[in-house]
C-alpha cells in the first residue's frame, strides 16, 4: 500500500471483537450506505503499511482481512474490554505508529487518520493523538507503537479502559472532525 501523503510508516488495527450488545449484530457487518462498516475503516487505513483487523471469531473477519490485504489476529484476551485489543494490535505493529479504530466508524476517512498520524510525529517518544470535541475520544487511536509493554502492564494489572493508557503517555488532542467520531452502538443510531 503506498501511501498518497508523507506520511510515516505507520501500522493500523480496526478492533473488531467486541459483543455488540446494544446493536443486537456485529457491527463490523452492519451496510451503510452499501458499505459494510469493517471496510470503512478498512479503507481509512488504506495508507497503513501494516493493516490488521484484532478480535472475534467470525469467518467473515478473515475474509474481509484478506480481501483487503490485510490479517485477521485473534485478540489475546478475547471479551476483556478494548485495551486488551489495544495491547494485542500493539505488540503486532510493525511500524513506530499504530492508529486504532473500531470497527464502528462509518465516515472516518484517510484524511483523519492522516492527522492523527502526523499528531503523534511531533510528541515526545510514547505518545499518542486522539480527536476531541466536547469530550476526548479514546477511538480512534494514534499511538506510539513503543506503548505496547506499558499497554499490556495495565491490562494485567485489571485495567480494561482506553483511558487507562492515555493517563500514562503524553497525549495530543486534536479538533474532531465531527464525521471521524460518529459511531453507531445501537439499532437507533442508524
Amino acid at each position: 500500500m503506498a501511501a498518497s501523503r508523507s506520511l510515516p510508516q505507520f501500522t493500523g488495527a480496526v478492533l473488531a471483537g467486541g459483543r455488540s450488545r446494544r446493536m443486537g449484530t456485529d457491527k463490523a457487518f452492519i451496510e451503510v450506505e452499501g458499505r459494510r462498516l469493517i471496510d470503512c475503516a478498512l479503507d481509512a487505513l488504506a495508507d497503513a503499511s501494516q493493516r490488521l483487523i484484532v478480535g472475534g471469531s467470525d469467518p467473515r473477519l478473515a475474509n474481509a482481512a484478506g480481501s483487503a490485504g490485510s490479517e485477521h489476529v485473534a485478540d489475546r484476551w478475547p471479551g476483556e474490554g478494548p485495551l486488551g485489543a489495544v495491547a494485542t494490535a500493539l505488540g503486532l505493529a510493525h511500524h513506530p505508529v499504530t492508529v486504532i479504530l473500531p470497527c464502528d466508524l462509518p465516515a472516518i476517512t484517510a484524511e483523519d487518520v492522516a492527522v492523527l498520524v502526523q499528531a503523534v510525529g511531533q510528541t515526545p517518544p510514547v505518545s499518542a493523538a486522539v480527536f476531541t470535541d466536547q469530550r476526548r475520544h479514546y477511538l480512534p487511536l494514534a499511538v506510539n507503537t513503543h506503548a505496547a509493554a506499558l499497554a499490556e502492564r495495565l491490562f494485567e494489572s485489571g485495567q480494561r479502559a482506553v483511558a487507562s493508557l492515555l493517563d500514562e503517555v503524553t497525549v495530543v488532542d486534536v479538533p474532531a472532525p465531527p464525521s471521524a467520531v460518529v459511531d453507531l452502538d445501537s439499532p437507533e443510531d442508524l
